[in-house]
């Protein structure tokens, strides 16, 4: 009985393979070949470039195999599906030698977004791209909601697999004594967890018939969700918005950046509302359904506009980066779904997802796409106020510092968090020729702010309790203390430990503590006795900083070390 269980689980498994095999042939050697590849790549534990490389190329290539198998066999001519599989792997292998050949000193924003936008574009493919030729979007509904719950069910018996033998051969250590190397826990993951899943994934996927079924779904779990939880959530929404929208019209105001949240949230709900109430309106369940799906983006349509005044406010405030790009360009995309919606009566919604790839995927790998016009715009901006005062580029720390010294507070801070922003997300080669020094020297530099004292007090350090002294308490906080507290440069700093119940003020000497800096290294500054307001309390100072914000009008503090409290 054992051996004819055995033998059928052996067959079963054989013929689903062979299945796989047949369908999916190039998936299955790039599934393969990346669940070795991984296996290898741990086994000789190397971080070189050619390794990541090889794992995204074999990553995509099981991905972008899928999508074209799927398409293929919508394809009668076997001449297209060969020419159509070779250009795609050889468009992704020339992609993987540009990337191994990337300069490192190159930012990699524009690349990461430009490659995220293909890749989500690839993945969303799937489940679009063999339905094209449809009558309506019930066949590819109902294909997706399969694939996307076999992908869930693969992914699980996979983790369940995968933790399953985990523990019985972790059992064989506890049991038996058997020394086991840690490295075979993450060969049976990745082999559970991608090569098993993967193959299930692909043995389960709908195909002939089932693959193209239009019957529509009318009565589920999630047409019950939707009538009964997101509608309800997404009224209350709308009611909350409108009277946000109806308060600042009366009181003539700009709506705040977090309306983008909600409307953004409202947005995805109504979206998730089209797709779930979408079988039931092609069965003529319910006519209700209908006034749903065509007016509930006509009631969303007034609430972008509050969308799009808090976007046009930030770009005013805060000038141009590229989240706000994509940000105005997701509102934009709102807008042409909700008119689309109700022109169309929401007769055909795969369209919704497909243009937003789109649209991602065009403002992302063009040559120029948002982040070019980011760093483009930045870049002529600083240009623009260095050619208006005549210096000659590029700068040096000093002669930078000395410009925007001169430049009101407003405009040397908006001038500095640009070249900010384009050092954080561009790198240094984007600022090279406006200075000569690294970026990091001159980035120090904010005409608004001073840093008057900064020391700290080597770890090593033994700091010796002061005579007469039998307790003490750790100080560390940060304080901002107004400016027209200092007095003869002295500084007071309110010191407090509620749980002990103990409150006082240390009073530091600007210029005693400023004199330390010609005499000690920064990093390695003794620690220093501190004067307290009560006579009882000492304070031996471990890290002081202290930054004045001159036009802010305040000071601010970053203190640690110990209060001393004297015997009684």
């Amino acid at each position: 009985m054992v051996r004819t269980f055995l033998t059928k689980t052996f067959s079963t498994l054989t013929e689903a393979f062979q299945n796989c095999l047949k369908r999916f042939p190039i998936t299955v050697c790039f599934a393969i070949a990346l669940t070795g590849y991984l296996i290898y790549w741990v086994t000789i534990e190397k971080e070189e470039r050619l390794f990541f490389i090889i794992a995204y190329y074999l990553s995509i290539g099981t991905l972008l195999s899928l999508t074209l198998h799927l398409w293929c066999e919508e394809i009668k001519k076997p001449s297209a599906r060969i020419i159509t599989q070779a250009v795609a792997h050889v468009l992704l292998i020339a992609d993987s030698v540009f990337l191994y050949y990337l300069s490192p000193e190159e930012s990699l924003t524009e690349i990461t977004i430009a490659h995220g936008a293909g890749i989500f574009a690839l993945g969303i493919s799937i489940f679009f791209l063999s339905f094209t030729k449809e009558k309506n979007d019930i066949a590819s509904w109902n294909f997706t909601l399969s694939s996307l719950t076999y992908f869930v069910t693969a992914c699980a018996i996979g983790s369940i697999m995968s933790g399953g033998i985990n523990l019985l051969v972790f059992s064989l250590h506890q049991l038996f004594d058997w020394n086991i190397d840690s490295k075979w826990y993450i060969y049976i993951t990745v082999v559970c967890n991608i090569l098993l899943a993967i193959f299930l994934f692909l043995g389960l996927l709908p195909q002939g018939a089932a693959k193209h079924d239009r019957t529509p779904l009318s009565k589920s779990f999630l047409n019950t969700v939707i009538h009964y939880l997101f509608i309800p959530l997404l009224s209350g929404y709308l009611i909350v918005l409108y009277i946000y929208a109806a308060r600042i019209l009366v009181k003539w105001e700009l709506p705040i950046g977090w309306v983008s949240w909600l409307v953004t949230t409202l947005m995805a709900g109504c979206i998730a509302v089209e797709f779930g109430l979408y079988p039931s309106r092609m069965a003529n369940v319910k006519k209700a359904d209908n006034r749903i799906a065509r007016y509930l983006p006509v009631l969303i349509l007034p609430l972008l506009i509050l969308m799009t005044i808090g976007i046009a406010r930030r770009f005013n405030d805060y000038g141009i980066t590229i989240n706000r790009l994509y940000l105005i360009t997701f509102n934009a995309w709102c807008y042409m779904v909700c008119i689309g919606l109700f022109i169309t009566k929401a007769k055909r919604i795969n369209w919704i997802p497909i243009s937003f790839a789109v649209i991602f995927l065009l403002t992302s790998v063009l040559p120029v796409n948002y982040s070019s016009i980011t760093r483009n715009t930045l870049r002529n901006d600083i240009l623009k106020e260095l050619k208006l005062h005549a210096y000659d580029m590029p700068l040096s720390e000093k002669e930078y510092t000395a410009w925007v010294n001169t430049l009101p507070p407003e405009k040397a801070r908006s001038i500095n968090d640009k070249i900010m922003y384009l050092h954080s997300y561009f790198g240094e080669e984007s600022l090279s020729d406006l200075f000569s020094e690294r970026i990091d020297a001159v980035l120090t530099t904010n005409a608004d702010k001073d840093i008057l004292i900064e020391q700290r007090t080597s770890a090593k350090t033994i700091i010796e309790i002061p005579k007469g002294y039998g307790h003490f308490i750790e100080v560390s906080q940060i304080e901002d203390i107004s400016n027209k507290n200092i007095s003869d440069d002295i500084l007071p700093v309110p010191v407090n430990d509620k749980d002990k119940g103990i409150t006082d003020t240390v009073y530091l000497d600007l210029k005693a503590l400023g004199s330390l800096a010609d005499k000690y290294p920064r990093e390695d500054t003794p620690p220093q006795r501190i004067k307290c307001k009560l006579n009882e309390h000492l304070f031996i100072s471990t890290y002081i900083n202290v930054t004045r914000f001159a036009n802010e009008g305040h000071t601010s503090v970053n203190l640690s070390g110990y209060l001393f409290i004297k015997n009684n």
